[in-house]
């Protein structure tokens, strides 16, 4: 069942035009470790705890799709990282994660966890600070006035005929 939900992710992910912008947000129940030589092109420095079975599927996926698991690019205490806590031991464990392209990286100035929001659930709250630039829009140039041609007007042959068409136009 992992492995399709990860096939169907894969198929998701490779129908995003490379020029989009993607945000992965979710509980993937995948401990990611700090093990940063492991997958350099899809980990930081500061991912915590053990890496368990789904959180190798996840480095696998992330490493074929050229992504990045950004909670693990920023430094900070580890209580800002975890995001569940195990009912019965009471350990915390980061499990929800914010997942970029990796072209994309630099765009994200900070994720973490909030512990005190008021949610119905046994998670805790991750938000990313995400700088977006807009594109410059291109608008269309207005279209320039058609220009008359006058150099017929010196020609008096030209202007007679001119004169006498707008005659009969008038009556």
């Amino acid at each position: 069942e992992k492995d399709k939900f990860y096939d169907t992710l894969h198929q998701v992910v490779k129908g995003i035009p490379p020029t989009k912008q993607l945000f992965l947000l979710g509980d993937f129940n995948a401990r990611v470790n700090a093990d940063n030589n492991s997958w350099p092109d899809c980990l930081g420095y500061f991912g915590i705890g053990k890496m368990n079975i789904n959180g190798q599927q996840l480095h696998e996926f992330c490493a074929q799709d050229q992504l990045c698991i950004t909670n693990s690019y920023f430094a900070g205490k580890d209580c800002h990282k975890v995001s569940w806590r195990h009912p019965r031991s009471g350990h915390w464990h980061q499990l929800d994660l914010v997942i970029v392209k990796r072209k994309d990286l630099p765009s994200v100035q900070k994720t973490r966890t909030f512990h005190s929001a008021d949610c119905d659930t046994d998670h805790s709250l991750i938000i990313s600070k995400v700088k977006i630039t807009a594109k410059k829009l291109h608008r269309a140039k207005p279209r320039s006035k058609p220009k008359i041609n006058t150099t017929n007007t010196k020609n008096q042959r030209m202007c007679q005929e001119f004169v006498k068409a707008l005659d009969l136009c008038m009556f």
